[in-house]
């Protein structure tokens, strides 16, 4: 997905930059949840924009994903990355990462446990002043009729069909009020310690008289400052399907 990656590219050509203005040294940049590698390459070419002396590090769990990781780092990077086998959330390092980059958002920000894991990232492999991308992402609801979507979710098997949400490409369905915030997380140095749990109280007018079958779910998200992602309708990143809505089903009494 050419627009998320550029995106995340930019985050990290003005984070290199904003952190090498502050320190003389060389400059740790860690990408947690690396995969197969796609920020990585992405951290080497803003590190050459800026010809800026920084260590790149790969930390991954996934022993497949590894396999890939070391590969490339033969092959494209030329050992030019520190490959590691860990665990964000546990794993300790002497050298601490100046820039913390991850790829952990899902269809409505938060769903894919990106504050659990950040929190454990933040607090063993961060030096004090670390910058995190992304830094805040910001869950987004709105109320939609869809009989299709309701009863496809319906026809699901299991005794929570109608209690789970689901990732969709939201085509048949009508929008029926503008999406609102419901909660955001933000990460980065210095830590101020909060609860993941998030509780929201929303009202909305809807459009026109009609069945309310669920939510919408969507997130945005500031990678740094002035570089932003979204899959909000009104504000979506042209041109990027990384993420679906997700949608939450409403019991039709």
């Amino acid at each position: 997905d050419e627009p998320k990656y550029a995106h995340y590219e930019e985050a990290m050509v003005r984070a290199i930059g904003d952190v090498a203005a502050r320190i003389k040294r060389r400059i740790v940049l860690m990408v947690v949840g690396a995969g197969r590698g796609p920020l990585v390459s992405r951290a080497l070419r803003a590190a050459r924009r800026l010809e800026a002396d920084v260590h790149v590090i790969a930390l991954e769990k996934n022993p497949n994903a590894m396999v890939e990781l070391q590969r490339k780092n033969a092959t494209l990077w030329l050992n030019k990355v520190e490959v590691i086998y860990g665990d964000m959330r546990n794993k300790q390092f002497v050298e601490k990462a100046d820039i913390l980059v991850s790829e952990l958002l899902g269809s409505f920000g938060d769903n894919e446990l990106s504050p659990e894991c950040l929190d454990g990232a933040l607090k063993n492999l961060a030096t004090s002043e670390c910058v995190c991308i992304p830094r805040r992402y910001t869950a987004y609801v709105a109320p939609l009729s869809s009989s299709m979507l309701f009863r496809r979710a319906r026809k699901h098997t299991g005794n929570f069909k109608l209690e789970t949400p689901y990732v969709v490409n939201i085509h048949a369905a009508h929008i029926l009020d503008d999406a609102q915030p419901v909660w955001k997380f933000r990460h980065g140095r210095p830590v101020v310690p909060t609860p993941n749990e998030r509780t929201s109280s929303t009202v909305f007018t809807a459009r026109s008289e009609s069945i309310v079958h669920g939510l919408a779910g969507f997130f945005d998200a500031e990678l740094y400052p002035g570089v932003e992602l979204s899959i909000c309708p009104a504000t979506h990143t042209p041109d990027m399907h990384s993420w679906f809505p997700m949608y939450f089903p409403i019991q039709v009494i």
